[in-house]
């Protein structure tokens, strides 16, 4: 079988993209957040040598004979359409099991850390499993590169209170299974790991598929500018937009899910960063994502539901969000105020329902292509790299089958094989995908949300009974589902071993975390404050408490030498001289009240105000609200912060609300 790259154009020389190790120059100082510069692996691949073996005179025996057949069949030439995660994945793994691999790309620069920027994906353990099967080397370099999150707590909590709904744990079914931990990694660092690994000998930029031709016995495939490429089989890896399968089916829309998202990337490190990796925050027909990325930075995606199409005003997308997500707990607002709005996207989310055929004759379709998922799942770019192993191993048993037979290559069975191996599960995730959405976006944690004009009942504060059948339902099905989706694909690799990486180590008291709330604040770590909050609030100043338990805080209006401890003086009406203590204790802090005449309160995330029984000690949380008096004029929100905040004092532009930093 021929395997001659046939070109019908004058210039048969496309770009190329270099892939060996430079100094980049950043002009977008967004797309400069995520970039890595990955050491080169094209100067190891030359300074390697092939010994020569000696030839033997004997007779070949059959085994030998199948062996020298094997080499002397050449194999089929792959022109996969599309340079993203997917296309580079399916063409990796062609390439390893020895095709003839081509991929045409219109647009490399994402991967030089170039054009608009692109945020971080999640790359889940059974991703990460069948890139282990395809090439356990470039599989490291991904893992290496990506920050875990698997080996934390991780799951849906309340919006506005920013309590706990339910948690998941994605550690158990990865090391039960031996399979890597999941991760977040730069999309940029991603491709260009993939791309390097491929070979810029492989990858032709600049190379718009947009028609193709099916003989019967060859595809050719025409690009934007003209030319003309030959090969045995066209794989569509050209995204929820794909030409490929515009020509295969004919033009039809995407399906558009109701939601807009904004997603931005902010320099913020949370105090619990060290036990939580990801949080969904759910909502009414709006919800927010926040994941550690690594590297001090945080991913933020919020969705709200509008039609499509909407424009923000000029540097109008920070102020609009702060207006969308007005009330919700401190966890996604901090987000916001530490992201600068150069650094804020905005996209519509759309997704395609798969289709019963993903494929004609020698032509088929892969990962976005064939089935966009909304992002609800983190399995969009997963299932495309599901398909590239699956679809990679078709063809290979296929080839294995000729050279049995003596007969050509059967693509067209291989590429039914493949569809039928992965329709039903892809289906199944896409519909997961799109139930998240509805679930997260129809949250309701009291009666009367979504009322109208019996919305006034949510100020009572009445549970939602859906609210505890949810949860139950969740806590039933949640564990069951991750199974599957995480390791439900792991049977069908070959060539990787079950094993566990000594780096995706979880923390020996995560099991107590998913338990436990109580023991999952205590791994708060940073410093906490008492932030002025309030519009009657008359004090200016932050005050910062100390973690000694030896040195309690002494809160009055006047200093008593006589009493050990720190004392911080508040001047205000309502404030006693010798007024409250504050303790730490256990990885806690709490407040005694010292019998003062006007009181003190604490008002909980939840909205619960209550008065703080004298000389007992009364835990408080971050977020809380306490009030020195009944005037609200010594009133202070809590706040914990990794690191000094760059204010101390009230910012009347930001409604008192510290801006925080990492």
């Amino acid at each position: 079988m021929s395997s001659t790259l046939f070109c019908y154009s004058i210039n048969q020389s496309p770009t190329n993209l270099d892939f060996t190790r430079r100094i980049h120059v950043f002009n977008n100082p967004v797309a400069k957040q995520f970039y890595l510069d990955l050491p080169s692996v094209t100067g190891k691949s030359r300074s390697r040598r092939r010994s020569l073996v000696g030839v033997k005179a004997a007779t070949l025996s059959s085994e030998e004979q199948k062996t020298a057949t094997e080499k002397r069949k050449k194999k089929a030439r792959v022109l996969v359409a599309g340079g993203g995660i997917g296309g580079l994945v399916f063409a990796l793994a062609a390439k390893k099991k020895g095709f003839d691999v081509v991929v045409f790309e219109k647009d490399l620069s994402a991967i030089r850390g170039e054009g608009q920027y692109r945020g971080p994906i999640q790359i889940q353990s059974n991703a990460l499993a069948a890139l282990e099967a395809i090439d356990i080397s470039v599989a490291e370099e991904v893992m290496e590169a990506g920050c875990i999150t698997g080996d934390r707590i991780n799951g849906l909590v309340d919006g506005v209170s920013g309590t706990w709904f339910i948690k998941f744990d994605t550690f158990t079914p990865a090391v039960t299974r031996g399979l890597p931990v999941t991760r977040v990694i730069s999309r940029m660092t991603l491709q260009q790991i993939l791309a390097r690994a491929v070979g810029e000998d492989v990858i032709r930029n600049e190379s718009n598929v947009v028609d193709f031709k099916d003989s019967g016995n060859k595809v050719t495939v025409v690009l934007e500018n003209g030319q003309r490429y030959e090969g045995d089989l066209l794989v569509g890896a050209d995204g929820i937009w794909s030409k490929v399968r515009s020509n295969l089916f004919g033009r039809s829309d995407a399906t558009y899910s109701g939601y807009t998202c904004y997603t931005g990337i902010a320099d913020f490190v949370p105090a619990d960063i060290e036990s939580v990796g990801y949080r969904v925050f759910l909502g009414y027909k709006q919800y927010f994502v926040s994941s550690d990325v690594g590297g001090g930075k945080m991913q933020w995606y919020a969705f709200h539901e509008e039609p499509a199409g909407g424009v923000d005003a000029p540097n109008g997308m920070k102020k609009r969000l702060f207006e969308i997500f007005e009330g919700w707990c401190d966890n996604v607002l901090d987000l916001l105020h530490a992201t600068e709005e150069e650094a804020i996207l905005r996209r519509d989310i759309y997704d395609r329902t798969p289709s019963f055929t993903w494929g004609k004759g020698r032509v088929t379709l892969l990962g976005d292509s064939i089935h966009a998922m909304q992002p609800n799942m983190g399995q969009g770019g997963c299932m495309a790299i599901e398909d590239s192993y699956q679809l990679a191993m078709e063809l290979e048993e296929a080839w294995k089958q000729s050279v049995e037979t003596n007969k050509p290559v059967d693509i067209v069975s291989s590429l039914k094989r493949y569809e039928e191996s992965r329709r039903l599960r892809v289906a199944i995730i896409h519909g997961m995908a799109r139930m998240a959405a509805i679930m997260a976006s129809t949250y309701k944690a009291y009666l009367g949300v979504g009322l109208g004009p019996l919305s006034f009942l949510a100020k009572l504060r009445v549970p939602h009974p859906g609210i505890i059948g949810g949860r139950f339902f969740m806590d039933i099905t949640m564990p069951l589902m991750l199974d599957w989706v995480l390791g439900g694909y792991s049977e069908k690799l070959e060539g990787r071993s079950p094993s566990c990486r000594l780096t995706d180590k979880a923390d020996d008291r995560l099991r107590e975390w998913f338990v436990d709330d109580e023991a999952l604040e205590r791994t708060i770590n940073g410093e906490w404050y008492l932030i002025p909050h309030g519009s009657k609030c008359s004090v200016s100043e932050t005050l910062c408490l100390t973690k000694d338990k030896d040195q309690p805080c002494i809160i009055g209006s006047k200093p008593d030498q006589d009493v050990p401890g720190t004392h911080i003086v508040i001047r205000s009406p309502q404030v006693s001289r010798m007024h409250a203590r504050v303790i730490y204790k256990d990885g806690a802090f709490f407040l005694m009240d010292l019998r003062s005449e006007n009181g003190t309160y604490v008002t909980d995330n939840l909205g619960r105000r209550y008065r703080v029984t004298p000389n007992f000690p009364a835990r408080f949380r971050p977020s809380d609200i306490i009030e020195f008096g009944s005037d609200k004029k010594a009133a202070f929100k809590v706040k914990v912060i990794r690191t000094t905040p760059k204010l101390t004092r009230r910012d009347e532009k930001s409604n008192g609300k510290l801006l925080q930093a990492a």
